[in-house]
């Protein structure tokens, strides 16, 4: 559910946010309404994009999250086999109203403290209108990153690269209906793809999250999935099984005129 949040004039001042495509503060500024009162969220690209871009086409949202996590302003988690996003620095600048629910979504396992006690001490939320919009209510430097990440640089998938368990585990909590089995061979077909490019188009940012996308696009492993069979697709197995017939009889040289003229 869609919540309304705070925003001052100074988030525009963001040296990180104010220099890149504008599209990144609109998703940011989206997952604040997005998250619950302690700034998490369920990591579902697809939904984001739905309810923060939904007449907007061609966007990487999957990506865009990347970049975000990357600057330092959202960390994503995994926790039980299930993706999720917590908003950094979300509850030391915002004040949810007193009535909104508490959060559902677990902790990132290696914090020890609460995400909702971390920061300074907070306004009273019950002094707040219910979904207000405070012009005041963020420091001019709160959305900056506690300390800017170090640029990155491209990189070749390395030569002895073989499957992080982390990755593993992932793509069987993602996709429960693929074997171990297949999940090797999309593995060797990726080390296969990636080692055979060149130029830039060899290098990536985030070889993880190509796993990731790599993963979404793979045909699914036979009819693991129960996906209903298509008329077209009954017609060409049908066709072909006409075929195979034909062959195995002996009449697949022969013309109709022909086999007419027999009977």
């Amino acid at each position: 559910m869609a919540r309304a949040r705070n925003i001052k004039p100074g988030f525009f001042k963001n040296e990180i946010l104010g220099v890149a495509d504008p599209l990144y503060s609109l998703l940011f500024e989206g997952l604040w309404i997005l998250a619950d009162r302690a700034g998490k969220l369920e990591d579902r690209p697809l939904r984001i994009k739905a309810e923060v871009f939904p007449y907007r086409d061609g966007l990487d949202i999957e990506a865009m999250l990347t970049w975000l996590q990357d600057q330092g302003f959202i960390r994503r988690y995994v926790v039980a086999g299930k993706r999720y996003i917590l908003v950094l620095e979300f509850v030391k600048h915002q004040n949810p109203h007193k009535n909104e629910t508490e959060s559902e979504i677990p902790d990132p396992e290696e914090i020890g403290t609460k995400p909702e006690l971390i920061g300074s001490t907070r306004a009273d939320p019950g002094f707040l209108i219910p979904d207000s919009l405070i012009p005041d209510s963020l420091n001019s430097d709160s959305l900056l990153p506690a300390a800017a990440a170090p640029a990155q640089r491209a990189t070749r998938l390395p030569a002895d690269w073989v499957l992080p368990m982390a990755w593993g585990e992932w793509t069987v909590a993602e996709f429960p209906g693929w074997k171990a089995d297949f999940i090797r061979n999309e593995a060797a077909k990726f080390a296969d793809f990636w080692r055979a490019k060149s130029g830039k188009d060899a290098t990536k940012l985030d070889w993880q999250a190509t796993w990731r996308n790599w993963c979404r696009n793979a045909k699914p492993p036979g009819r693991s999935f129960g996906g209903a069979v298509s008329d077209s697709d009954r017609a060409a197995a049908n066709a072909q099984s006409t075929a195979d017939a034909a062959r195995i009889l002996g009449f697949d040289n022969l013309t109709p005129e022909t086999i007419d003229a027999e009977e």
